[in-house]
């Protein structure tokens, strides 16, 4: 208990939510749109003095461990780790837990691994042609150290047997992708590593865990494997998930509202090097659905940059259809002819041309444009229906009706036809299965349905947040809550607690108010008030909120009617049934005077 304290002790609930959505000041608290269902409006807010985060949307709500396993999809030890790591705690008390996940011990495994590559680079004798490369590719010691980057002899299982002698299991050295088994392996005989021969660039997830690895070729050998290596598929690493260096690159982004995606490891790590830090890399695979979605943690912006050629173009093509329909704003960098084939040949000969390409990023739709008309004649009709067939499927992906239009109008313009014919062919292209880009949806947000509140009980709640957000205006709604009909709403003992303040003393100041909501029965109540409060009236004046409170009362009193309205005709048909005429004249008399 005292060990996941400190943990929360040690960690911003606000800013390590930050990193999965935009969050947003809201007086004391902060709100944002739930990681959780699908809104457009925010009904997620944080209490940071409580630790606690609670959306109004799905119900949801907890603290940063219930908050890590739901977005995460951990179990207990697992986030315990990731937010014990992330805090700087060491754990004892659920130590043993911890190490029942493999997860964990995979995580584990992938560090020890790292400082020993590392090791090996910088400290050992036979590393030297590795670190004359890493010199020759300009790569600071510092930088070196930064990213953990280390190397391994070209030996059969150096590392399997290193991590042996540290009590690793062969079982989870296997599952970590990073010793392989051959067929008819036993205990100690038949295992060997998967990287030799290699400088190792460690990939990490968004937390800054070391999830898997890349190896580089120091020398090439086409019977060693290709030049680069990637670890398999294992229970903490799925490339399809991952984007090197946003770990490092993440708060620079959300900084710059931009993020800058480039090819590969030594682009990413040059353009760092270089203090271009916003800098983060698919590893050579087009963009997913969840990278896109990692990106939307910190920014709308991207600036991609890819080889020009033909492969470039449709690697290009195939990653950002998922960030066109997520309703990204994507630019292509151009680097310059003659000025390098990637970041890292460009930042070594100028690094101001790198820079500036990058400010100079073009909008995707008008780089697209480009690609297609620039410096041809588009004569025949099947010349200018090519054109318009390998337009139309990129921009049938915007999202936008307004930006959608403009590119339709240009297209028209530039192959010189009309907008409705376009729009037709728009159809029939959408309609079939896209050939030239990848077509593969971004899953959708759970939609969660709840349980709609009664119509007295959200006028209820809202007087009462307003209450809470102003209490100024308590002296207008003290006389109201006797007269009330409450007996339908959740909070009913509450409203009977403050009918009975006012009832036995006739006073419902701030003070005794808000001493109302800190009594034990009522502080989580209390609480939710604050947050959906915050969440409603952060940016209202004392003027506006006695306005509403205004409208509130009076509807209020037209609810308290028709309910009493109700009631009374239950009971005048009650009546009527029983014979009992002189009860229903009596009744009739009350209904008459509501």
């Amino acid at each position: 208990m005292a060990d996941t304290q400190l943990i929360k002790d040690k960690l911003d609930l606000a800013q390590f939510i930050g990193e999965y959505v935009q969050v947003k000041k809201a007086g004391a608290y902060w709100k944002a749109c739930c990681p959780f269902h699908h809104e457009k409006t925010p009904s997620f807010m944080i209490h940071p003095e409580r630790q606690f985060w609670h959306c109004f949307g799905c119900g949801k709500g907890g603290d940063i461990f219930s908050f890590v396993q739901e977005i995460e999809g951990l179990d207990f030890s697992e986030a315990l780790k990731l937010l014990a790591d992330r805090a700087g705690v060491k754990i004892d008390t659920y130590r043993s837990e911890i190490d029942k996940s493999q997860k964990n011990r995979i995580l584990e495994i992938n560090q020890k691994a790292a400082y020993f590559f590392n090791h090996i680079l910088t400290e050992m004798a036979q590393s030297i042609d590795a670190r004359e490369y890493l010199n020759r590719r300009q790569l600071k010691p510092e930088t070196i150290s930064e990213w953990e980057v280390g190397y391994i002899t070209d030996q059969w299982d150096l590392l399997t047997q290193y991590l042996l002698k540290k009590g690793v299991g062969v079982d989870d050295l296997v599952a970590s992708g990073l010793t392989i088994k051959k067929d008819g392996a036993t205990a100690g005989r038949g295992f060997y590593d998967r990287f030799r021969g290699r400088i190792m660039f460690p990939i990490k997830d968004v937390h800054g865990n070391i999830i898997g690895f890349t190896g580089r070729q120091l020398v090439e050998n086409p019977e060693a494997g290709g030049k680069y290596v990637n670890s398999p598929q294992t229970l903490v690493y799925d490339k399809s998930r991952v984007l090197y260096g946003l770990d490092k690159a993440k708060m620079e982004i959300k900084a710059k509202d931009l993020v800058v995606i480039v090819e590969g490891q030594m682009d990413v790590i040059a353009c760092h090097q270089a203090g271009m830090k916003n800098v983060v890399a698919a590893s050579g695979t087009a963009l997913t659905p969840e990278q896109v979605r990692l990106i939307e943690r910190y920014t709308k912006n991207i600036a991609m940059a890819f080889d020009a050629d033909k492969a470039g173009i449709n690697a290009a093509k195939r990653g950002i259809d998922v960030a066109l329909k997520e309703g990204m704003n994507v630019r292509v960098i151009r680097i310059p002819e003659g000025a390098g084939k990637d970041a890292d040949e460009v930042l070594k000969k100028n690094p101001a041309v790198w820079f500036k390409a990058v400010e100079d990023a073009t909008e995707i739709m008008q780089w697209f444009f480009d690609l297609v008309f620039v410096g041809k004649k588009l004569i025949s009709p099947k010349e200018r229906q090519a054109a318009s067939d390998e337009l139309l499927p990129l921009i049938g992906l915007i999202p936008y009706a307004v930006e959608k239009d403009h590119w339709l109008k240009k297209l028209a313009e530039n192959i010189g036809t009309e907008t409705v014919v376009l729009r037709e062919d728009l159809k029939r292209i959408m309609s079939q299965s896209p050939k030239n880009y990848n077509s593969s949806e971004p899953e959708t947000k759970k939609v969660i349905k709840v349980a709609n509140p009664t119509h007295l009980e959200s006028l209820l709640d809202r007087l009462l947040m307003l209450v809470v957000k102003f209490p100024d205006i308590l002296s207008g709604v003290v006389s109201l809550f006797p007269d009330l009909l409450l007996s339908e709403s959740a909070q009913f003992n509450l409203y009977e607690t403050i009918k009975k303040q006012y009832n036995e003393s006739s006073d419902l100041t701030e003070s005794p108010f808000l001493a109302i909501l800190a009594l034990p029965d009522f502080s989580e109540i209390g609480e939710i008030l604050k947050l959906r409060s915050e969440l409603e009236f952060s940016e209202w004046d004392i003027d506006k909120a006695r306005k509403e409170l205004s409208e509130i009362i009076d509807r209020l009193k037209d609810e308290d009617k028709r309910n009493r309205r109700q009631i009374l005709q239950q009971e005048i048909n009650l009546a009527e049934v029983s014979g009992d005429q002189k009860k229903v004249e009596e009744l009739l008399s009350q209904f008459q005077n509501l």
